[in-house]
């Protein structure tokens, strides 16, 4: 039974939680409080609950049809060269096919008469007809990455920066998004600044930033390790993709392999991050998708090496952002994303990773 003293000493905590800066709601952060207080496993139960009986609807299509991505052209640039689509696109899963499914289309702004990035929207599975996900593919000769960690998350600071980007990165900010699980639950580490917190895991899924600025999605120890000195490092959990295939025990989340509270089996909101055989980084997010489900969307976008980011609606995002005369804007990649198109235009909570253009944006 919780004595008096118990029962404030735990309020009084509460009460920090929901004071702590940060762009935590205040529901994220009770369920987050309850998580470091010994309620986790109820929690888990919870959640788990919630998502089996809250699954995708079977059948179904996508009214609207394949979104346009949205690509923020200079007056000086050329917009025929902004706007052509790119030719080699992702296979569809579902069929019949929709106009536009699969196919790369220009995202972002223009550098140069060209765009950094490129998406395409696409139907993960041939069950569920009306969910939709989308696909970022980046080139790493126009872009740089920065892990940014957060006010919250991965903890174990002092970190500089206040869970924001440097100020110089934002003239030339073309997006940002999520990063992984909470730290106690990736099953690794996070380097950043010259500092460690948790364990570097042999064998774990990294990206691993490099003094450059590019970026790689490798397996610890194997492909990346301190040796190749990186300016920042965030693991989680195993990879998915390796060697271009799906890895074995996808369907297999014996010892919580995939994740305590969803697993692997339950379509939920996910997000995954993987590199082509070219370098080139790639992004994958959907509501509805299992960890099988993203893998194989990683890998049908030519990923050779892919982990799982952060899953759940409270998490998933990823933001592009137009530079125009009324300041930074941010444009949402799906529209069902729950957080703020200008998240991570402030201070967040959580660690996330940001990308910026090596060249001017203004340049034509």
């Amino acid at each position: 039974m919780l004595t008096l003293p118990a029962i404030v000493a735990a309020g009084c905590s509460y009460v920090r939680a929901l004071d702590a800066p940060g762009n935590l709601s205040v529901s994220e952060r009770s369920v987050e409080w309850l998580r470091d207080h010994n309620f986790g496993d109820t929690v888990s139960w919870a959640e788990h609950a919630y998502y089996k009986q809250n699954q995708p609807q079977t059948g179904g299509t996508l009214a609207a049809g394949i979104p346009h991505a949205v690509v923020s052209a200079p007056a000086a640039a050329s917009t025929t060269t902004a706007t052509t689509v790119v030719n080699d696109s992702i296979v569809p899963i579902a069929s019949p096919s929709l106009p536009r499914e699969g196919v790369w289309q220009p995202l972002g702004e223009v550098i140069q008469g060209s765009t950094a990035m490129q998406a395409a929207f696409l139907r993960p599975d041939a069950i569920h007809g009306a969910v939709l996900a989308a696909v970022v593919r980046i080139d790493q000769t126009k872009a740089t990455f920065r892990i940014v960690p957060g006010l919250q998350e991965p903890g174990g600071g002092p970190w500089t920066g206040g869970g924001t980007l440097p100020a110089a990165d934002v003239p030339q900010l073309l997006a940002a998004f999520n990063s992984g699980f909470r730290l106690v639950d990736s099953r690794g580490g996070f380097f950043a600044q010259g500092h460690t917190t948790g364990e570097l895991r042999v064998g774990a899924a990294s990206l691993v930033l490099a003094a450059d600025g590019s970026l790689n999605i490798a397996q610890w120890g194997r492909d990346a390790s301190m040796a190749n000195r990186p300016v920042a490092v965030r693991q989680n959990l195993d990879l998915i993709v390796d060697g271009g295939q799906l890895v074995s025990g996808l369907d297999d989340n014996a010892g919580n392999r995939w994740g305590k509270t969803v697993g692997n089996a339950l379509y939920v909101w996910r997000s995954g991050i993987g590199i082509d055989a070219t370098g080139r980084i790639l992004y994958v997010a959907s509501e509805g998708l299992t960890v099988k489900t993203l893998a194989a969307l990683l890998q049908r976008a030519g990923a050779v090496r892919a982990m799982e980011l952060d899953i759940n609606h409270s998490w998933v995002s990823f933001n592009t952002f137009h530079h125009g005369s009324g300041g930074v804007q941010g444009n949402k990649l799906l529209d069902g994303m729950k957080k703020s198109a200008n998240r991570y235009l402030g201070p967040d909570s959580r660690d996330f990773i940001g990308v910026v253009a090596r060249q001017p944006l203004n340049a034509a």
